[in-house]
């Protein structure tokens, strides 16, 4: 790389026979007729090595221009300006992405790779004009450095986390990088240098390095910090009509893919229903145990798609209606409550929050920052409507359809009380109303309704009074996803100390002060408007006077009496001070039981406290219950398949086998009861034993029965059933066996009996 670059202002088409990795260049470009350079014809002379060279020749004792004139022919060639072959050697490295999820330490091929790439963009900025664009069209490697950087970029609230060199390594390259686009989209440098716009657009159509993502990101990278290389993208992009239909399908594509992303998230953040179709994108499903970094990317992850959708909304207006038409507008208050509701529970009381708090921080902040997104796009739609019912004003036909669509869009919002109280609070919807009301003919009583019913929320409410409390702006309070709890500030001068302070007397007076300079206010009405405005007598009597009370107080007449509260009954004095006795006669008190239940718990708790805690001198830790499990943070999915190595089967440890067991006196008992002999059965029975051999079990049911029913031995029988081989004809006796068997066989089969095995569960019979 830094061979090229250094050669570049030398030559190119001479080869150094020293060194073959160098590749000068020599500026050969001239344009006498003030041609286009896609236009231009170059001749370039090369030294060819001849055919059928001497083995004996020794080159080391020949100078350099000897060699050239003995062993080499000139060659002379006539190629177009733009190709291939006026390539000089080089290599455009890319760029290396951040990984926020990971540390500084783990990062640090950011800065080595990055370095390399600063030395590709200072490669194409100290190129002259005809090297840059041979660079651009016929180097591989050049399109694909400059796509992988538009293609991971860093925006702007991510450049936050960014400390010490890795801030500066990035700045550097986020400079250079608009220098080299601000080159690429320049097509008149001087009368001999230029290049057509049709014919340079097109290529760089087929490189991939214009289209609508690239232009969307370049604007949302940008768009803080150079609006004149914004303008001049957002012309040449938007402007060109010959490119109109491939534009409007690249939007179409853009608005289909924002829909995608969030039925995506949706499902992988709150489940997916049994009929839906799973679209792969760039976050992996939700995984089993709870992972800060998988909620991390699914932030991260919403916040950009909803950024690059503001930023196209922003820049092309026609992107609006197509919003309209997919109804993406409609989808969003839904996704909005139900994705970071949900993200909120997933947070909430983790330990890996503390564990990793940068990580952590980061999650809450690109959460407030995707919230905040999510409202001003919503504010995009319907200052959409407000502006063209100012452009409609006079067609009543076009107005009433803006008007639909402005009222759909705010009972929308107003079916999730979170989105419509938080965006609300940033972008008052009664302001908006009036201002709609100003240029069309709108049913005030849909949007009054639909202000009322905002007011009565108790999240507007819990809003506006932090908001007033807290003396913050809306971006402060808009922070805090769920109704915050208010906490008291320095100052002592909060509405609900003042509200404690009021008495009755003194909301009397209130009243009679209000009713006394508006004698046609009922006090019950005035009542009302003292408890909507928080007692504040100035704020009511303001109010009045502007006619700005809230509509839900329109509803009550003004007349409406103040009925006062029924006082209190007197508490009757009582004689016996003190606590009151729990017994009202001897009889009560003698037939009470509670000490004696409380004595038999008492016991009932020591004994099995005792048999719990037995003392062992061969302690086994397979019944420790103590052991971390991994629990499944996911309740939609599949529990989690672990191995605990506490919870072995009891049936395989052989390690206590022995030829001799002791009874409860300590004397030795033999196991030959297993066998039949129903004596050493009883005998090897102990009362610790919590699960019993089946064995025992059967032989010494066997042997009970037998005591009570002796009976002879019979010598055993052979079955009649096989009979001869088959063709050979069969005998009376065996076709009797035979009738007789398939009579008496099982109705069922026995091979998976459920409650058999149950009934001997129970009992001890099998270990469980």
């Amino acid at each position: 790389m830094s061979s090229a670059k250094n050669s570049s202002k030398e030559g190119f088409g001479k080869e150094q026979l020293t060194d073959h990795s160098t590749y000068d260049y020599i500026n050969v470009f001239k344009n006498p007729s003030n041609l286009p350079i896609n236009q231009i014809h170059l001749e370039r002379t090369k030294y060819v090595l001849k055919k059928n060279l001497p083995k004996d020749v020794d080159f080391l004792e020949e100078s350099a221009d000897n060699i050239r004139m003995k062993w080499f022919d000139k060659v002379s060639e006539i190629i177009p300006a733009l190709d291939k072959r006026w390539l000089p050697k080089c290599i455009l490295h890319t760029f290396e992405p951040y990984t926020f999820t990971l540390s500084q330490e783990e990062n640090k091929s950011f800065i080595t790779k990055n370095l390399m790439f600063m030395e590709s963009l200072e490669f194409l900025l100290t190129c002259d004009f005809h090297q840059f664009w041979c660079t651009i069209l016929f180097e591989p490697s050049a399109a694909v450095s400059l796509r992988k950087f538009i293609l991971n970029p860093i925006p702007h609230y991510q450049t936050e986390y960014l400390e010490d060199e890795y801030f500066d390594i990035y700045k550097t390259v986020f400079n250079m990088f608009i220098l080299v686009y601000e080159r690429l989209i320049t097509f008149w440098v001087s009368e001999k240098e230029y290049i057509p716009k049709e014919f340079i657009y097109e290529k760089l159509l087929e490189k991939r390095l214009i289209n609508l993502p690239i232009v969307n990101t370049l604007v949302f990278l940008y768009k803080h910090s150079n609006m004149d290389f914004i303008n001049k993208l957002t012309t040449l992009y938007f402007d060109n009509t010959a490119q109109l239909d491939f534009q409007i399908h690249e939007v179409e594509e853009t608005v289909n893919h924002t829909l995608m992303v969030f039925e995506m998230i949706g499902g992988h953040v709150c489940g997916f229903a049994k009929d839906a179709v799973i679209v792969p994108i760039a976050i992996p499903p939700r995984p089993l145990v709870f992972n800060l970094s998988w909620v991390y990317s699914v932030v991260n992850y919403l916040l950009n798609t909803v950024s690059l959708l503001n930023t196209l909304l922003q820049f092309y207006k026609p992107s609006i209606e197509m919003c309209l038409n997919k109804e993406l507008p409609f989808r969003m208050p839904f996704i909005y409550a139900t994705v970071y509701r949900e993200l909120y529970v997933m947070l909430e009381d983790r330990e890996e929050l503390k564990q990793q708090k940068n990580l952590s921080d980061k999650v809450l902040d690109e959460i407030n920052l995707g919230r905040s997104e999510f409202i001003n796009v919503y504010h995009m739609f319907i200052s959409h409507c407000i502006d063209k019912s100012l452009e409609y004003m006079g067609d009543i036909k076009q107005q009433e359809h803006v008007v639909e669509t402005y009222l759909k869009l705010l009972t929308t919002a107003l079916e999730d009380e979170y989105f419509i109280c938080d965006y609300n609070l940033k972008y008052n919807i009664a302001n908006q109303n009036e201002v709609f009301e100003s240029c069309t003919n709108l049913d005030t009583t849909r949007t009054d309704f639909i202000v009322s019913c905002i007011n009565k929320l108790q999240r507007n409410k819990t809003l506006q009074e932090l908001s007033k409390l807290k003396k913050q702006t809306i971006e402060d309070v808009f922070k805090q996803f769920r109704p915050p709890i208010i906490e008291p500030d320095d100052e002592p001068t909060h509405i609900e100390s003042a509200l404690e302070d009021i008495n009755e007397n003194d909301i009397d007076v209130v009243i009679k002060d209000i009713v006394d300079m508006f004698p046609h206010l009922g006090d019950g009405f005035v009542l009302k408007c003292l408890e909507c405005y928080n007692f504040q007598k100035s704020d009511v009597i303001n109010a009045i006077l502007e006619e700005n009370l809230p509509p839900h107080l329109y509803e009550i007449p003004f007349d409406t009496i103040r009925i006062p509260p029924e006082p209190e009954p007197e508490k009757p004095v009582l004689a016996y001070r003190g606590k009151k006795p729990d017994y009202d006669d001897a009889l009560k008190l003698l037939n009470d039981k509670s000490d004696i239940k409380e004595l038999k718990s008492f016991v009932l708790e020591g004994i099995q406290y005792s048999n719990d805690h037995l003392y062992d001198d061969e302690y086994d830790d397979r019944y420790d219950y103590d052991a971390p499990i991994k629990v499944a943070d996911n309740p939609l999915e599949e529990e989690v398949l672990t191995f605990n190595p506490n919870h072995e089967d009891l049936a395989s440890d052989t390690s206590y086998s022995s030829d001799e067991e002791y009874d409860d006196n300590g004397k030795p008992v033999s196991k030959a009861g297993v066998n039949g002999n129903a004596t050493g059965a009883q005998n090897n029975r102990s009362k610790m034993n919590f699960c019993e051999d089946p064995a025992v079990i059967r032989a010494r049911r066997e042997a009970k029965f037998q005591s009570k029913n002796p009976q002879r031995p019979q010598p055993p029988q052979k079955t009649k059933v096989v009979g001869k081989p088959k063709g050979q004809g069969q005998e009376k006796d065996v076709l009797k066996a035979r009738d007789k068997k398939n009579v008496n066989k099982s109705s069922r089969a026995n091979h998976s009996r459920k409650s058999g095995a149950q009934w001997k569960r129970t009992r001890g019979m099998v270990p469980s």
